[in-house]
């Protein structure tokens, strides 16, 4: 445990670096039981003509990780440009078992600050209910790190309060489940996703989160996104409820059409049967150009992965996973000719930045490029203007000021050598009125 908590301070995904919605951001408390959230209502809510209960919004409840790294501040910022995107209302309570005291893993289903965020949640829905105009047939539940636990609880002990769940990079015990109940929502969806470089606790309870659900037979998509560590993605969970409930978007999923599923083993049913691959090609937003056709990845007997011809998009995907965009990916840039003494020259460890330039406040997204030895056996920091700004081989994070932005890496390997690299991002001033 004590190891884990020591890693949270280098979480590379606690900065918020999804851009606000136009939506309405609401603080409110729910009177029975004092119990705060916040509430996102989506841009166009207050636009409908007045009487109009005819338009019901899908309900996306989000469950926030362990403070101060996450909380439900930082979820419904999180949330609302998908929210913007799709039509969703978003309800972020707030948890007291995601404290930075809390146990970890989480193993009793008794505990008391659990069983309190159990009670806080149903009285925050039914008053989202009473409050929103919201789709009661239509509650989304997802989470992102620590918040797996509850959503996984909550999802498991009150089945008849949601539609489906997807999970972003989070923890997972079964444990704290019933098993009797899940007769009662078998037939739900289920969406387990996370990140080749997530923390070792959260690949491993994710992985035994899709095992689980495989093997009481749920209807699963389960995918593991290349490169990325633990990061906020909401896009993906955004998309797996688009395909659940029919909700198309208004604009393209730009985050997610970035991202890309890797091969990976995939649990089996209760009768052998693997889980359907995650199909995440985005579907056309209005007015939006024609995307290209999807292809599947499929692993070669060598271990790689090659991607198969085009397919019709009517015809779901059926190889071991399926990539979130279909057009080439060249293959990762070779940093160096590795020697003999199996050590990277100067110069050799360099830095990939998209974009390089930008309008404040401008999203970066960060990766480093060194040798393929060196991804499993180094640390890797990144410094913004000397300031720490993250760990791991990839990251993202919001520039608000104008200026020249110095971004530098500093990768050391596992005989102590340090390596350097270092680029600089162009930031102008803000932006107009859009």
């Amino acid at each position: 445990m004590l190891s884990c908590i020591a890693a949270l301070p280098f979480l590379t995904g606690c900065v918020v670096g999804q851009q606000p919605g136009r939506g309405q951001v609401h603080h409110l408390r729910e009177p029975t039981m004092d119990a705060a959230y916040w509430l996102y209502l989506p841009e166009g809510y207050d636009q409908r003509p007045p009487g109009d209960l005819r338009t019901r919004y899908p309900l996306v409840v989000t469950f926030h990780g362990m403070k101060p790294f996450d909380d439900d501040g930082k979820q419904i910022r999180e949330w609302q440009q998908e929210a913007d995107r799709y039509g969703f209302v978003v309800c972020a309570p707030t948890l007291r078992v995601a404290a930075f005291s809390a146990p970890l893993p989480l193993e009793d289903p008794n505990n008391a600050a659990l069983k309190r965020d159990e009670q806080a949640t149903l009285a925050i829905l039914d008053e989202v209910n009473r409050i929103a105009d919201v789709d009661p047939n239509k509650v989304l539940a997802t989470s992102w790190s620590y918040g797996g636990y509850v959503a996984h609880f909550m999802f498991n002990r009150h089945p008849e309060r949601f539609t489906c769940l997807a999970v972003k990079q989070s923890n997972f015990n079964a444990d704290i489940l019933e098993p009797a109940n899940v007769p009662r929502y078998r037939d739900r969806k289920i969406g387990i996703f996370y990140t080749e470089n997530d923390f070792k606790i959260c690949r491993r309870e994710s992985h035994q989160a899709a095992e689980w659900y495989a093997r009481q037979g749920f209807d699963l998509t389960f995918a593991v996104f290349e490169k990325q560590g633990h990061e906020r993605t909401p896009g993906v969970a955004a998309e797996f409820f688009a395909r659940v409930i029919g909700a198309e978007p208004k604009t393209p999923p730009i985050e997610l059409a970035r991202m890309q599923v890797i091969p990976q083993p995939v649990p089996h049913g209760p009768d052998g049967t693997p889980p359907p691959a995650a199909n995440f090609a985005p579907p056309p937003a209005a007015n939006a150009p024609p995307r290209p056709i999807n292809a599947d990845v499929v692993p070669r007997s060598d271990g790689s992965s090659m991607r198969t011809a085009p397919r019709s998009p009517s015809t779901p995907a059926t190889g071991r996973a399926a990539v979130l965009r279909s057009t080439p990916v060249p293959p990762p840039e070779s940093s160096l000719r590795v020697g003999t003494d199996r050590r990277p020259p100067d110069g050799a460890v360099r830095i990939k930045i998209d974009p390089m330039n930008g309008a404040a406040p401008l999203v970066v997204r960060y990766s480093a490029i060194v040798p393929e030895w060196m991804r499993t056996h180094a640390t890797a920091t990144w410094f913004e203007n000397g300031v720490p700004l993250s760990n791991g081989l990839n990251g993202q994070t919001v520039l608000d000021d104008p200026g020249q932005h110095a971004i530098e890496l500093l990768v050391t390997a596992r005989d102590g050598r340090d390596y350097r690299a270092t680029t600089t991002v162009a930031v102008t001033g803000a932006q107009g009125p859009r």
